[in-house]
């Protein structure tokens, strides 16, 4: 208490912080000033009022706001790895890379089923002679040089003593391409019809086989002599009016790749994307 005033031990008073011996002092001063009275008055029917459920003024609200600055006030301290518990676990990474997991996945399913090689009846090769629009020709000097364009195959003129005739490339209706030529082994004519693809294994099951040097073939027909392998992409059928024995020795000196594998076939698939988006 000032010399002449209560001053700020008004608000003691009012939330009753004072001793009893120093509250009988003050009230007693409020008998005698007139100017304490009076600011005692006011803030006692402040309090009243605010206090008052009366005066429409919900507590609960300010508690909040209150409790609501007190956790901002607490969370300045946390440290970032307290606050990023808090936040719980960032999972777009996550969700971020299983969408591009799914695509990629999607993606190679396609590609793979585009990729799919086409499958080929070898009974029906021989007619690939002379079907179809011819879209290049060949002469014997560049198949003996080993100048074929597209990925066809042709056996190895200079150990195998066979001698080349003009190639000729046909295009089907169907858009499948034929490779076909003559190869002169002695006096014997063997005609050569080659067509990309996939050996179609359903037609040729229950055919023979022989073994032309390491090489699986199917006799497709004894007279006139037929046969038919799968070399890599490419499947490729031979005939002649000759011995059986002629053909297996020309299928030998043709090169023996494998048949292309899942890989090979996604990466076509995704070279006929390719194309579709370039127009070729």
């Amino acid at each position: 208490m000032t010399g002449r005033h209560l001053g700020d031990r008004i608000h003691d008073l009012l939330d009753h912080r004072l001793s009893s011996e120093a509250a009988a002092e003050a009230m007693a001063h409020l008998e005698r000033c007139d100017e304490c009275a009076a600011r005692w008055r006011e803030m006692r029917a402040a309090r009243e009022a605010l206090n008052s459920s009366e005066a429409g003024i919900d507590l609960r609200f300010t508690q909040q706001l209150l409790d609501r600055d007190r956790m901002a006030e607490i969370a300045q301290q946390e440290t970032r790895r307290r606050a990023r518990a808090a936040r719980g676990r960032d999972r777009r990474p996550v969700v971020l890379t299983l969408s591009l997991t799914l695509i990629l996945v999607a993606v190679i399913g396609a590609a793979y089923v585009a990729g799919a090689p086409e499958d080929v009846d070898p009974s029906v090769s021989a007619a690939a002679d002379t079907a179809g629009l011819s879209v290049d020709r060949m002469d014997a000097g560049a198949l003996r040089a080993g100048v074929l364009s597209g990925d066809w195959i042709q056996p190895d003129w200079q150990s195998s003593g066979f001698k080349p005739v003009e190639a000729t490339v046909r295009e089907a209706s169907s858009g499948a391409r034929y490779l076909s030529y003559t190869l002169l082994t002695g006096d014997d004519k063997v005609l050569v019809v080659e067509q990309q693809g996939r050996l179609a294994y359903k037609a040729v099951a229950s055919l023979p086989r022989v073994d032309a040097g390491g090489l699986d073939a199917y006799v497709i027909d004894t007279w006139p002599s037929r046969l038919a392998w799968q070399a890599g992409g490419i499947v490729v059928a031979v005939q002649c009016s000759c011995a059986l024995d002629t053909l297996e020795q020309v299928a030998a000196a043709f090169p023996q790749d494998d048949e292309p594998g899942p890989v090979d076939q996604v990466l076509a698939g995704l070279g006929v994307f390719g194309d579709a988006l370039t127009g070729h």
